[in-house]
């Protein structure tokens, strides 16, 4: 499983037409909106696309590989076929033989704005939406993640 955000709201059809291009011939794809139920019979690669909070990254793609080989690194393979078939920025997990960041910290990415690679920073973004965040006092308070995903140094991707 692999999930990347992109830069502008996509449809079923966009997305599905662009995965198409990279799954293996005869492999099943299933490209689902937000809410569908699991499709009969997976047995490749199924999608869902999913909103986020994020007006500058407002969807995401929640991709769960089955039984199939989508070779090394299909996330950020992906990545950069979506961002330059579609034109969208696209965010994808950070992988440690790339860029070296703490493993157990989720608030990095790699971040493909204008068709280079950067380590991105979303702690406190509009991304992850509002979170809750324990005070001093003990007591639990919401906090609207209002910060803009943060470029922070360009970084050198070779998915090939």
């Amino acid at each position: 499983m692999f999930s990347i955000t992109v830069s502008r709201a996509l449809s079923v059809a966009d997305v599905a037409a662009v995965f198409a291009e990279l799954v293996p011939p005869g492999l099943p794809l299933a490209v689902q909106p937000p809410g569908a139920d699991v499709p009969d019979g997976i047995g490749g690669l199924w999608a869902i696309l999913e909103p986020t909070e994020d007006p500058a990254w407002p969807l995401g793609l929640v991709v769960h590989v089955y039984a199939c080989d989508l070779g090394p690194y299909p996330d950020l393979r992906f990545a950069e076929h979506i961002g330059e078939r579609l034109g969208v920025d696209v965010l994808c997990g950070v992988d440690p033989s790339f860029v070296e960041v703490d493993p157990q910290d989720p608030y990095y990415s790699l971040a493909l704005v204008g068709g280079r690679w950067y380590l991105a920073g979303t702690a406190g973004t509009r991304l992850w939406g509002p979170y809750s965040v324990r005070g001093a006092d003990g007591r639990l308070r919401e906090e609207p993640g209002g910060e803009a995903v943060r470029l922070l140094r360009p970084v050198v991707v070779d998915t090939r």
